[in-house]
């Protein structure tokens, strides 16, 4: 059996091109004029009375669409001509834009897009009657090659295997032979990882594949839903070998996935942030923010804002893996972190202890959605970083606590601008102001919105 990896044949001995599938009937084409430009990137318009959203449209164009799905009233479109283009538009660097739903901007000029984020923001607050007092100048860094972790569907055609994100309003897997999203690492072997996936005896039973890499390592994890035969295995070995990247197999749940290849690998993933001085391990498995650059200054200058003093007490509330945490305790804060996931919380200890922290560093697992025990005790200074849901309900009872009328500073990251906005007037009504927000593009070319708040007690 042929396993070059340069070229690996599929299951029928040649490398097969497979068209774009498409249903019996034809989508329909509409012209639309775009009238605005929606949170989620996709442009607004009319057609015969009905809402229209178009990806690769932008405001002030007319553009010729293919009306690709239709929900409640609305008609979701793809332009594939532009009659009218703004003047924001650019040629995308993305060979498979915009029929890949990974992406909803790439067709935009990237001032635009941070521009357009920022109102985003901006229109959040608003609607909640919160003000900052300043506005940061939006922070970047590689707008291309810059996501290190990704889920990818997989779907067999014909014979032949799609690795790739979905279609845009569509459950389909993209064509994918490249992808300017993920680092080269990932990008450069999407074609070989397909064709060796062509050729296992589960290719059908196989949903999906997830990608994660540390600094210097990279890891892939194939979720297969029947047993693999002795060939499979195999193969995957000898495409860890070739790769040099680390497969795992997950035959069930997250709690199921094991290392197959190579066998001597460490144990762990890492990354480094130099300007603390501190290394996280973390399993493939692990939450991790997915852009290590803008993370990297995220903290930075986070804690920067926050400015702990030593001794002083720090709480950080949904403190996964400690990458807050540890850097407020490498600034002599002694913190308190708490998070709902038992195994954020293990790696949490365990990357305390490797950093010579475990002294000035608790970590306790809590559900932070159903229990409001947090203790504040005397803690001056409170971090969070909770998921899209936003720090919910228990904000409140949080805020309310004795231990509260002593925090005098809150840094606040968040990657949903509604629930941000939401909770800063929570924070608002109990004396703490809303002195500096700004984002973060830790999704270039996307509709993201990553956001850092700083909220200070008044007077």
């Amino acid at each position: 059996m042929n396993r070059s990896f340069s070229g690996l044949p599929n299951a029928a001995g040649m490398t097969a091109q497979v068209p774009l599938v498409t249903s019996a009937k034809q989508p329909r084409e509409i012209q639309v004029s775009i009238s605005g430009l929606g949170d989620d990137g996709l442009g607004t318009g009319r057609f015969e009375e009905r809402t229209v959203r178009v990806k690769n449209g932008l405001p002030g164009e007319s553009v010729s669409t293919k009306v690709l799905r239709k929900r409640r009233g609305i008609l979701y479109t793809e332009a594939f001509s532009v009659v009218t283009p703004s003047s924001d538009r650019r040629v995308s660097a993305c060979s498979i834009f915009p029929r890949c739903g990974g992406c909803a901007l790439h067709h935009m000029d990237y001032q635009a897009q941070l521009k357009l984020k920022e109102q985003t923001l901006m229109r959040a607050l608003a609607d909640f009657q919160v003000e900052p007092l300043r506005v940061a100048a939006p922070v970047f860094g590689p707008r291309l090659h810059y996501r290190n972790k990704a889920r990818l569907g997989v779907r067999i055609i014909g014979g032949s295997p799609l690795v790739g994100f979905r279609e845009s309003f569509s459950s389909r897997v993209v064509r994918m032979d490249d992808c300017k999203t993920l680092i080269l690492a990932f990008a450069n072997i999407l074609a070989p990882l397909k064709e060796v996936i062509g050729q296992l005896s589960i290719r059908h039973k196989i949903p999906q594949i997830e990608l994660a890499a540390g600094d210097h390592e990279q890891a892939i994890i194939v979720r297969h839903l029947e047993p693999m035969s002795n060939e499979d295995l195999s193969l995957l070995k000898d495409f860890a070998q070739w790769s040099r990247i680390r497969i795992y197999l997950q035959p069930k749940g997250y709690d199921s996935v094991w290392l197959l290849a190579p066998t001597d690998a460490p144990e762990y993933l890492h990354y480094l942030n130099l300007d603390f001085g501190l290394c996280y391990h973390f399993l493939p498995t692990d939450f991790v923010q997915v852009n290590p650059f803008i993370n990297r200054v995220l903290v930075r200058t986070a804690l920067n804002l926050l400015n702990p003093k030593p001794g002083k007490q720090v709480i950080d509330l949904f403190c996964g893996i400690g990458n807050f945490s540890l850097a407020a305790a490498r600034l002599g804060g002694w913190v308190t972190g708490y998070e709902s996931s038992a195994t954020a919380v293990r790696r949490a200890l365990h990357n305390a202890a490797l950093n010579g922290l475990s002294v000035t560093t608790r970590f306790k697992e809590v559900n932070l959605y159903d229990s409001s025990s947090v203790d504040f005790a005397d803690a001056q200074y409170l971090i969070l970083d909770p998921p899209r849901t936003g720090a919910g309900e228990n904000l409140s009872r949080w805020l309310s606590s004795d231990g509260f009328k002593y925090l005098q500073k809150a840094v606040y990251v968040s990657c949903n601008p509604v629930t941000f906005a939401s909770d800063a007037a929570t924070f608002e009504r109990f004396g703490l102001q809303l002195s500096e927000v700004g984002i973060f593009d830790m999704f270039p070319h996307t509709a993201h919105v990553e956001t850092l708040g700083l909220f200070e007690r008044r007077g």
